[in-house]
């Protein structure tokens, strides 16, 4: 074998010279610079979600939307009329029988503090919550909606405390209720939230 002499050399480095040429063209380079900067506009709409999920009922009470979370809502229902509880405080509507089980009845605007607002149709929803005792309803103006919310505030000690949003569509987000600091006052010292 023999060693390539100075003709094939200077083929050689006018191949690599046409192939450069070609690849790194000018059309080649805007095509490159093109699709390199689709690409980083992409990233920067594309930004995966870091913050929490949590599975929320949201809810109407006054003339506020709130988030339940639903692993504590045993089901939702038509309200129906309550037997009156003597002494009991205001946001006890009373007592209502569900199931073959009795249930204790709070108005959460009542509880939350809120004024209550009728529906327009006059209809309102019972949220029961998943305990075993005492059973507990929520009455609310309407259940809205299930929605895998994105937590902007954690839950934090008061009845009303953390945030989330239903997505990028609901801006304003509504606030969380914190179930076991709600109900605290209704149930006394010596039973479970």
């Amino acid at each position: 074998m023999t060693a390539p002499g100075p003709a094939a050399g200077a083929q050689d480095g006018a191949a690599h010279d046409a192939l450069a040429d070609e690849v790194l063209s000018p059309a080649r380079i805007a095509a490159l610079l093109d699709a390199r900067s689709r690409r980083l506009a992409a990233r920067g709409q594309a930004l995966p979600e870091t913050r929490a999920r949590l599975r929320t009922l949201v809810c109407q009470a006054g003339a506020e939307r709130f988030g339940l979370p639903v692993e504590a809502v045993a089901e939702v229902a038509p309200f129906r009329p309550c037997t009156p509880v003597p002494g009991a405080p205001p946001a006890l509507l009373g007592l209502s029988g569900r199931g073959g089980v009795l249930l204790s009845v709070l108005d959460l605007a009542a509880a939350l503090g809120l004024g209550a607002e009728a529906p327009e149709d006059g209809r309102w929803h019972l949220v029961v919550l998943r305990r075993e005792t005492p059973r507990i309803g929520l009455r609310v103006e309407r259940a809205l909606a299930v929605v895998d919310a994105l937590v902007d505030e954690p839950l934090g000690d008061r009845p009303v405390s953390g945030r989330a949003r239903a997505g990028a569509d609901d801006p304003q987000g509504f606030p969380l209720v914190n179930l076991p600091a709600l109900l605290r006052p209704f149930l006394g010292a010596r039973q479970p939230a």
